[in-house]
């Protein structure tokens, strides 16, 4: 696939935000005390966080197979897993490449246009951000005079910066939207299939029947608990982990919900596979339950790169086994 100047201007902004987060983050951060940590950590959790995650990654497949499945015959589970790998991989070069990439195997291994399948992973992704949200909600809830003062101290940190910068955001997005608008005007007035605006106009087309995909999944009860599955194992997957570190052992259930919400925003971050946020947020609000920041800290880097462990090794093993099966296409057809 090929890559833009555009994906490596995102990826030297995002390695440029991941340094500065990584040198924010980890400037009182003991390493020798981190260094012992990780010696003493037993791994047999680990291993079955990493198991847990294959297990969610599956559900995911299923899930998205079930979308892709509602304009045409429904992609196999195995062949929607292999993509989602890919693009865990891919994330991990140049942020939301892989998703680029998953729809772009989709397209080779089972002629689904790119677009409907770009549509349907804006589906998955804002299923994503309503179960964050439930998640959110609930741990705001149920610990709202705990949690009151972080955020509040997170939020006096973050909106001076924030209060300078909005109005070159708002800016750069007006003159994008007038740039687009007199794209598509100059060109609705050739009245040509080849014009921008009828190609614009068909990819959107195309675009929002992937988004409303979820209107027509054959099975709706298997489609939501898959939902909530792929959940309940996120969470599960970094719960088990404090059970390998003695300071975390007895973390508390409303704790974990806590680490998964920012462990979730720290992902969400417009850097490289979360590197730098996840740490951050982790460690912090850790130390809200009790948690020493560089325990904390340890705990954020054990959990997170196990995963980032995982997805490299089964992105690329996903990625072989697709070039294999590529090649086998080719000889079967000679």
């Amino acid at each position: 696939m090929k890559i833009s100047s555009k994906d490596i201007l995102k990826l030297i902004l995002s390695l440029g935000i991941t340094g500065y987060i990584l040198y924010n983050s980890s400037k009182t951060t003991d390493w020798n005390q981190i260094w012992e940590a990780l010696k003493s950590f037993k791994y047999e959790w680990i291993l079955l966080s990493i198991l847990l995650s294959l297990f969610s990654h599956s559900l995911r497949a299923y899930r998205w197979a079930m979308l892709l499945g509602t304009q045409g015959p429904r992609p196999s589970t195995w062949t929607s897993f292999l993509a989602v790998m890919v693009c865990y991989l891919g994330n991990m070069a140049i942020p939301r490449l892989g998703e680029v990439a998953r729809c772009t195997i989709m397209k080779k291994e089972e002629n689904i246009p790119v677009t409907f399948s770009l549509g349907t992973v804006i589906t998955d992704r804002l299923l994503d951000l309503f179960m964050l949200m439930l998640f959110t909600m609930f741990l705001l809830a149920m610990q709202f005079n705990l949690l009151k003062s972080y955020f509040s101290q997170f939020i006096d940190n973050k909106l001076p910066f924030l209060i300078t910068l909005w109005p070159y955001l708002i800016l750069a997005g007006i003159i994008g939207l007038l740039l687009i608008l007199f794209v598509i005007r100059k060109s609705k007035k050739e009245d040509n299939p080849n014009s921008v605006y009828f190609k614009i106009k068909q990819k959107t087309i195309e675009l929002i029947s992937g988004v409303k995909a979820i209107k027509n999944v054959e099975n709706p009860l298997g489609f939501w608990l898959s939902t909530l599955g792929i959940w309940a194992l996120y969470f599960a997957m970094l719960y088990v982990i404090s059970f390998g570190y003695v300071p975390t052992a007895e973390l508390s259930l409303m704790a974990g919900i806590a680490v998964l919400v920012m462990g979730s925003l720290g992902m969400a971050a417009p850097v490289n596979n979360g590197i730098g946020a996840y740490q951050a947020l982790v460690a912090s609000i850790l130390v809200i339950y009790g948690i020493s920041h560089n325990d904390g800290y340890v705990f954020a880097v054990v959990s997170h790169g196990s995963q980032v462990v995982s997805v490299i090794i089964f992105g690329f093993l996903s990625l072989l086994i697709l070039n294999f099966r590529k090649k086998k296409k080719r000889i079967d057809t000679h």
